[in-house]
């Protein structure tokens, strides 16, 4: 009788095609990204080097463009202790790129972001103590939200991806070229801060918790955007903002094309923000 009673509930928690539907009250990463339709794309596809070719430049245009201004207004000049730190985005962007078009299961990252660790141990990050832990702690943390046993896919791990993504390479590029910080530049990073949030809300909570966290998250974006700048740009930005915003509704599922334009947004953002 019992067994009767459970074989027809988990029916009734199917879709038409037997896709299992996720427990809404569950804190299980798995129930709430079991709907997400990520197409599974072989090396020799383009489906999969698009998506990651526009994550990996997207998000290393969002590091490098604020940092590298700010030493051209300080009348610095690029030197080769960039040359590691380089190294350290691309493959730190290419193992978050195949975490995000791989529903943050993606074996192959771990391998990327073990490049980003040797890429701290040069010796022109290891002499600055502080910007070498801070690299750490962001790579060790796109390797602990991958693990569902530690929960990270939800508001506390958005929070820290916002944190740690905004004042690591920005701070570490920076520091690096002019071997100090200036409050002006710290302060500037704000609307990066609140864009992280915004943008990356979909990306780690794509369910309905994350879709009425946007209604805050674009909010306080919004906010940081007008503190920082009104003109023109302000303008775009709120479109490309809106946009973001409604394709977490859209019915069609694209997957990993998703998160891509979720990123590319972000980074089309950033340089409207810092001209």
């Amino acid at each position: 009788m019992d067994q009767d009673y459970y074989q027809q509930q988990n029916l009734s928690q199917r879709m038409p095609d037997g896709t299992i539907l996720p427990r809404r009250l569950s804190t299980d990463a798995r129930d709430k990204r079991s709907l997400e339709n990520f197409s599974p794309a072989k090396l020799k596809d383009w489906r999969f080097w698009i998506p990651l070719l526009v994550i990996v430049i997207s998000l290393n245009l969002v590091w490098w463009r604020l940092p590298l201004m700010h030493t051209q207004d300080l009348e610095g000049d690029l030197t080769w202790a960039l040359a590691p730190l380089f190294g350290y985005t691309i493959t730190t962007a290419i193992g978050i790129a195949l975490m995000m078009t791989q529903n943050f299961r993606s074996l192959l990252s771990y391998l990327f972001f073990a490049f980003s660790i040797l890429f701290t141990f040069n010796s022109l990050i290891q002499a600055r103590h502080e910007i070498w832990l801070l690299l750490l702690i962001l790579v060790a943390f796109f390797i602990a939200v991958q693990q569902l046993w530690l929960g990270l896919q939800n508001i506390l791990g958005l929070i820290l991806l916002s944190i740690l993504a905004t004042f690591t390479i920005p701070i570490a590029i920076f520091y690096s070229e002019n071997n100090y910080l200036t409050q002006k530049f710290i302060l500037q990073l704000l609307p990066m801060l609140f864009a992280f949030f915004f943008y990356f809300t979909p990306v780690i909570m794509p369910n309905p918790d994350g879709r009425k966290l946007s209604l805050l998250s674009i909010g306080l974006f919004w906010a940081a955007l007008l503190s920082h700048h009104v003109g023109a740009t302000t303008i775009v930005i709120f479109i490309l903002s809106i946009f973001a915003f409604v394709l977490q509704f859209v019915k069609a599922r694209i997957g990993n094309w998703q998160n891509m334009i979720y990123v590319l947004l972000l980074a089309l953002s950033m340089l409207l923000v810092y001209q």
